[in-house]
């Protein structure tokens, strides 16, 4: 069974200069001047920080005024966005398969750290669906699968 890798769907703002289908980026943090703009809600608010997101669709708007990003003074662009899954280490189950699921543990923070490129992307006891199962590795004495995941929050 071949699974379609298809992301939540957002609408947001970004950048004019990164509002290009297909434009990939990652949110590292939320700084307080979004926090503070009055486009907060329709902008930053929907994103997760730690989650990657490509670039789908690009609304052209003409509205009566520019809009610009008080962080880097950038013309904003409205984009739909897609989440993409993040790469994480789970515990090995045998039961684990793709479509599944599951809740996402943390049994040794270290080794899955270690393995998971998107660990800061999700938190301990968030549901996942797993999209796609990478491989099989051993850290600590301890079975991991390194998977590609939908966070289900």
């Amino acid at each position: 069974m071949q699974l379609e890798i298809r992301g939540k769907r957002l609408l947001t703002l970004i950048g004019e200069g990164q509002a290009k289908v297909g434009h990939i980026f990652k949110i590292f943090s939320i700084p307080e001047e979004c926090k503070r703009c009055p486009l907060y809600q329709a902008c930053m608010a929907k994103l997760k920080v730690g989650r990657r997101y490509r670039v789908v669709e690009v609304r052209r708007v003409n509205l009566p005024r520019v809009e610009r990003c008080l962080l880097t003074g950038e013309a904003l662009t409205p984009v739909i966005v897609e989440e993409l899954p993040i790469k994480i280490a789970i515990p090995y189950t045998p039961n684990i398969i793709e479509g599944i699921v599951t809740t996402y543990n943390v049994i040794d923070e270290k080794c899955q750290k270690r393995l998971s490129e998107d660990y800061n992307a999700i938190r301990p006891g968030t549901k996942i669906r797993i999209v796609k199962i990478l491989d099989t590795v051993v850290c600590n004495n301890r079975k991991f699968i390194i998977v590609l995941a939908e966070a289900l929050d």
